[in-house]
């Protein structure tokens, strides 16, 4: 074993006991950058046609036919944890906050040698939770003002080539992860009133890794009013994170599928209504580390009834997120979404504004997407 993994699985032996019951609402893999996916529960990434189908799916780099950049924002949830208990055994109430608003998603695609070239930096994942209680029990003794520190966040650069290929559109892509993660855990150790112990341990660094994305879309019926699509990332091992190597060393591989298709029995004039269902699977992660990652899929569903008004398409969105535990420590995190968005006709930008509102804890995400069309 080297020295690397040596530190590691040292700081994980001692930080585990205090820390395996900690229920933090599961983000880490699963967070939704915003965008139009993120009104209809996360369901058309891989139907879809954006720049953020450099990571998706880069087959929907396909249909976009004109050069195009978009840029999306939204907030980072952030949890805070008491505890109480057996230290080593701890119940937990967690209340979970909306967090600082912060970029998730820029892209941009071209036409390029018969097919389209995308390049994107997403936010891919997330988690910042902060642990505090006092007076637990620990065997004879007590653990008093206890706090620790658990962060992490994904973000993943893709640079990605998608093109037809006769009835199908083909995608392939390489896609570099930065890995940030912190952890921190200190408190005092009473036996009775008498101080006996202490401890005050800290770990944090950036880890990098490398894996690839390809993906393929295609029609079904006889009329090819439903679309299908399927991609799936490589797991991705991390390096240069010496220090955090016992906590998280592996981005999960993922693996989704998904469908959709236009109702045309609901539409009325010049609007339609779109339905979306996609399934993503997470494989290849280690589950014996200490922010645990199992293999687990999340699933989203949704409908989108875009109105012609006004000069403008306006779609209606409304969806629902199923996103379970994916490790040991973490909780699920399901949420109700919905949103709307303004695509003006013969103008060279649209705008997406979505919402998700967890079930859990009946907090609120918002999501903003811009996207410019320099062309029209």
């Amino acid at each position: 074993m080297n020295a690397r993994k040596q530190i590691g699985l040292i700081l994980l032996l001692v930080i585990v006991p205090g820390v395996a019951s900690a229920q933090v609402p599961d983000l880490l893999n699963a967070l939704d950058a915003g965008g139009r996916a993120m009104g209809v529960g996360g369901a058309s990434r891989v139907t879809d046609s954006t720049t953020q189908s450099a990571l998706d799916n880069p087959a929907g780099l396909a249909f976009i036919s004109e050069p195009t950049a978009s840029i999306s924002f939204r907030n980072l949830p952030k949890s805070t944890i008491l505890a109480s208990g057996n230290f080593n055994d701890r119940s937990n109430s967690t209340d979970e906050t909306s967090g600082r608003i912060a970029l998730s998603h820029v892209g941009y695609a071209t036409p390029l040698a018969g097919g389209t070239l995308g390049v994107s930096y997403t936010v891919g994942g997330h988690m910042d939770a902060v642990t505090t209680g006092n007076n637990l029990p620990n065997n004879t003794l007590t653990v008093r003002n206890l706090e620790e520190t658990m962060r992490a966040q994904t973000d993943f650069f893709t640079l990605s080539y998608g093109r037809q290929n006769g009835g199908l559109n083909v995608g392939i892509g390489l896609v570099v992860a930065n890995q940030y993660v912190k952890y921190s855990q200190s408190y005092l150790l009473f036996d009775g009133n008498t101080p006996v112990g202490s401890t005050n341990i800290s770990a944090s660094d950036n880890g990098i890794g490398v894996g690839v994305v390809a993906g393929v879309q295609g029609y079904m019926g006889s009329d090819n009013t439903t679309a299908w699509g399927l991609s799936v990332r490589t797991p991705i091992d991390l390096n240069g994170n010496s220090e955090t190597s016992g906590i998280y060393d592996k981005i999960p591989g993922k693996a989704s599928f998904g469908v959709g298709g236009q109702l045309n029995r609901f539409s009325r004039g010049e609007d339609f209504l779109v339905w979306l269902a996609q399934v993503d699977y997470y494989f290849g992660g280690d589950e014996d580390l200490l922010f645990s990652r199992k293999n687990y899929a999340t699933f989203g569903f949704g409908v989108e009834y875009n109105m012609h008004r006004y000069n403008a398409r306006i779609p209606i969105r409304l969806g629902f997120s199923i996103l379970p535990s994916g490790g040991n420590g973490f909780d699920s995190r399901d949420a109700f979404t919905f949103g709307l968005g303004y695509r003006p006709i013969g103008k060279p930008y649209s705008i997406d504004l979505n919402f998700a509102r967890t079930f859990e804890s009946g907090k609120m995400d918002i999501g903003l997407g811009i996207t410019f069309k320099p062309g029209n």
